[in-house]
């Protein structure tokens, strides 16, 4: 339910859709009067033209066929730029720090969103992971306690230390090649 809530709110076709029905909803009501337009449309049996149940049709087949994509979209990040933190807990996800200041702050990385952190004066700060970032830490730990898997952490650290983090292929991809 939250994720149709943020589906419907975030989304500006909907929103349009959802703007222009009021309005003209409003215009009818204000133009033809309730009674009227009681006695004409809503009362009356009213009888569509085949093409309209087509284009319905079509309408909902695209929307059903297009739905996974829309929450598949990344989201924008919120920048927050020039601030100054203290003695708190941040959450990272979703927003992007630029030019700030965090000291003694705790920073809170879930995972759920993206972030970043640019050109900030960092003092003291610790990190905390939650939610799937802390899965990922946690599965990094096992795999680094077994020597097998050692090299792989590290070369992981490694990468990330050089910059060169490859992008994952997606596993229903990876899973064709």
């Amino acid at each position: 339910m939250d994720r149709l809530i943020q589906l419907l709110q975030n989304n500006p076709l909907i929103i349009l859709a959802m703007f222009i029905i009021s309005v003209l909803s409003g215009i009818i009501t204000i133009i033809l009067g309730w009674k009227r337009f009681r006695d004409d449309v809503l009362v009356k049996k009213v009888t569509l033209p085949v093409y309209a149940y087509v284009i319905v049709f079509f309408l909902v087949a695209l929307a059903i066929t297009l739905w996974p994509a829309i929450g598949d979209r990344p989201k924008r990040l919120r920048t927050i730029e020039g601030e100054s933190f203290g003695v708190q807990r941040i959450l990272v996800d979703g927003k992007r720090f630029v030019n700030c200041k965090f000291k003694k702050t705790e920073l809170v990385f879930r995972g759920e969103g993206g972030g970043g952190i640019e050109g900030c004066d960092i003092m003291d700060v610790g990190i905390t992971f939650d939610g799937p970032a802390a899965t990922t830490v946690k599965l990094l730990k096992s795999l680094y306690a077994e020597p097998k898997f050692r090299p792989l952490v590290e070369n992981t650290f490694k990468a990330i230390r050089e910059g060169n983090l490859p992008e994952a292929i997606p596993p229903s991809d990876a899973a064709n090649e």
